[in-house]
């Protein structure tokens, strides 16, 4: 048991290097004007660190991370088909006139798709495809493992977004902290099941591009983001998003009691 936790914290060490092209880019993008280009860099440290953690849990833990084709389509329709419905029900909920046509849109959007799934491949691989490894290969492939590693790495999740408590509003980002975890219990439910990563990468990069549709058919997007950036969440707005989200982890819950329980059915069925 010593010798696996000297290990865990190791390998927690080792991705905290390899997270630095990220933490790098990241604070050189904060400084270059340009958004296309400070987004450019981003995209490109957050690629080199999920590459970076990749490649480590496959050397390290024999883990096949499982970007692929394999149960793709269950993995969003089915296991994480509420995620896929808080993205269209975002969509609808922020829907603004369009200022500008689709066709002068569509450049913008499809540079936001592809950022967003940057956003999605990495804290994927980092919170799925590297934490919740790691802690269930700690804490074991069992109930009480996968329902540890399940909500340890979702909690982590969230409480990174603690970091955007730098230049944003409180209410908004405890807000964010809190929703966060839900969907990271939900995510991870759906990489358990699925063991498929890439389910995880394209629901986050969607559920992230969803708040970034309408600001592209305006004429004025960076007017439009300050100003977000300068009115925090009503109490309303609060509230809506605790009831949008908390069925997230509920699923999550009712999905694992579901998996375990066609485990225990089929190993009796088995000794029968």
């Amino acid at each position: 048991m010593e010798k696996n936790k000297k290990k865990l914290f190791a390998s927690i060490g080792i991705c905290m290097l390899l997270m630095l092209p990220f933490v790098i880019s990241g604070i050189i993008s904060d400084h270059i004007d340009n958004e296309i280009v400070g987004k450019a860099v981003d995209l490109a440290g957050r690629v080199l660190s999920a590459a970076g953690i990749l490649l480590y849990i496959r050397k390290a833990y024999k883990i096949e991370i499982g970007i692929k084709k394999d149960n793709l389509a269950k993995g969003i329709f089915r296991y994480g088909i509420l995620i896929f419905c808080t993205v269209i029900f975002n969509i609808i909920c922020e829907y603004q006139k369009p200022e500008i046509s689709f066709i002068r849109a569509l450049p913008t959007l499809l540079f936001y798709l592809i950022a967003n799934m940057g956003v999605g491949l990495m804290e994927e691989t980092l919170c799925r495809g590297f934490l919740f490894n790691v802690f269930k290969g700690y804490w074991g492939d069992n109930k009480k493992g996968v329902y540890l590693a399940t909500f340890v790495s979702a909690f982590i999740f969230g409480s990174i977004h603690l970091f955007n408590l730098n230049g944003h509003n409180t209410i908004a980002t405890i807000t964010q902290v809190a929703y966060a975890t839900f969907f990271g219990a939900l995510f991870a439910v759906v990489y358990y099941r699925s063991g498929n990563l890439l389910s995880c990468i394209i629901l986050h990069g969607l559920v992230d591009f969803s708040a970034n549709v309408w600001p592209c058919f305006l004429k004025d997007r960076a007017a439009y983001l300050a100003q977000e950036d300068v009115t925090d969440y009503p109490m309303s707005i609060v509230l809506a998003i605790a009831a949008v989200t908390l069925p997230l982890v509920i699923s999550a819950l009712v999905q694992l009691h579901n998996e375990f329980k066609n485990r225990k059915n089929d190993l009796v069925t088995a000794e029968m």
